[in-house]
């Protein structure tokens, strides 16, 4: 299946998974659609996905050479400093579809690709970000949006996670968001 119009963006990351899964390129789909299959209820189903590359600078060439020849609109931007994210990989179609590829988050424990979990979507499996994985990234993230996404995943979830494990993985991520895990157990009642 291929967009063939706007508003197609899940589609067009059934497309691109398919191309990172035979480049061998591990990655979990976060964001908006990750939103969705926790249980978050979202009007953006953002089509956004990280990847796993122990050598960045030798698989992000070979990855956006890829995803040109497939015939898209590809533009990396770099991450400064300060920024969280190594670089964004942005892939679009024709019709305004649009993939974020994210190629690496600072703090994100490398592990993430093991604990992902397949998900059927428009006829091809996809890796979603665990619950665990995906809260702790939330929490990182920081923003309202992003802290009431990790509140709703919460609520609507909670009997499906690994405390111990969101523990540890935010943890990872640094003191303030081990508070903002520690505020927002409270909030919700999980611990």
């Amino acid at each position: 299946m291929k967009p063939d119009g706007p508003g197609q963006s899940a589609i067009l990351l059934t497309e691109v998974a398919t191309r990172l899964d035979g480049l061998r390129i591990p990655y979990a789909v976060v964001g908006g659609l990750a939103a969705s299959f926790h249980g978050v209820v979202r009007s953006s189903l953002d089509a956004d996905v990280v990847i796993s590359a122990v050598d960045r600078k030798a698989v992000v060439p070979g990855l956006i050479r890829e995803l040109k020849e497939a015939g898209w609109n590809v533009v990396e931007r770099e991450g400064g400093f300060e920024d969280p994210v190594a670089s964004v990989i942005a892939v679009s179609d024709g019709y305004a579809n649009r993939v974020d590829i994210l190629t690496g988050i600072r703090g994100m424990a490398p592990g993430f690709v093991s604990r992902t979990i397949p998900s059927s979507l428009f006829g091809a499996t996809l890796r979603m970000i665990s619950l665990e994985d995906f809260i702790a990234m939330k929490l990182f993230a920081g923003g309202p949006r992003d802290v009431e996404d990790a509140r709703a995943a919460l609520r609507v979830s909670s009997s499906a996670l690994d405390l111990r494990l969101l523990k540890e993985l935010a943890a990872g991520y640094g003191r303030v968001v081990v508070r903002s895990l520690v505020q927002l157990l409270r909030d919700t009642g999980v611990e």
